[in-house]
């Protein structure tokens, strides 16, 4: 069965946005050595999840990216590596998709998602990344969903915000590594995930 990992971006009080969605104090100043372990996570995926809401706004923006001349040499390496994925992208409506190498996952109820994201774990392939999205996160994380954390600690307190987690979630500390610009990467195991 494949493992799907989530990867995001975290304040180190716990909230992966501000109180409405703010993700302005994320540190821009990311050092090469964090882009090339990024780059090499989403690297070891060939599916990607995520909600309709994010993938219609960050997909676009991520196709143009790999072609922007301006844009930095990591950020087009990461575009090229997160556009190279089939993307599932996750709704509980109906909705036309104008993205490539897409598909619509409809789950209308928690069960049904449930039972789709276990199907896909069961097909053969390599991981499955989910790489952001408040909701799809909260509600993939809560329902039991996610193998694997790999959160992205970066040196800010926002104290107010939205948590990854909204339920108690038993982990276990698989590494921990810190980079030049002060963010913090730790990848833990959910022990449900440990214990199957």
């Amino acid at each position: 069965m494949r493992n799907l990992f989530l990867y995001m971006s975290m304040s180190t009080d716990g909230f992966i946005a501000g109180p409405n969605n703010e993700l302005d104090w994320m540190q821009r100043r990311l050092d090469q050595e964090l882009y090339d372990d990024v780059i090499a996570l989403v690297s070891m995926a060939d599916t990607g999840i995520a909600g309709f809401p994010f993938a219609k706004d960050m997909l676009p923006f991520w196709a143009k990216m790999e072609k922007d001349s301006s844009a930095s040499q990591a950020d087009r390496a990461l575009a090229q590596a997160i556009n190279r994925l089939h993307n599932v992208i996750l709704s509980n409506t109906e909705v036309k998709l104008e993205m490539d190498n897409s598909s619509l996952l409809l789950a209308k109820s928690d069960q049904e998602l449930v039972d789709a994201i276990t199907r896909l774990k069961q097909q053969s392939g390599k991981f499955i990344a989910l790489p952001g999205g408040v909701r799809t996160a909260q509600k993939l994380s809560r329902l039991g969903l996610v193998d694997d954390y790999v959160l992205m600690v970066h040196p800010v307190a926002l104290g107010e915000g939205k948590a990854l987690f909204t339920t108690k979630t038993d982990l276990e500390l698989v590494s921990s590594k810190m980079y030049g610009s002060g963010v913090v990467r730790l990848r833990y195991r959910c022990k449900e995930t440990i214990a199957k």
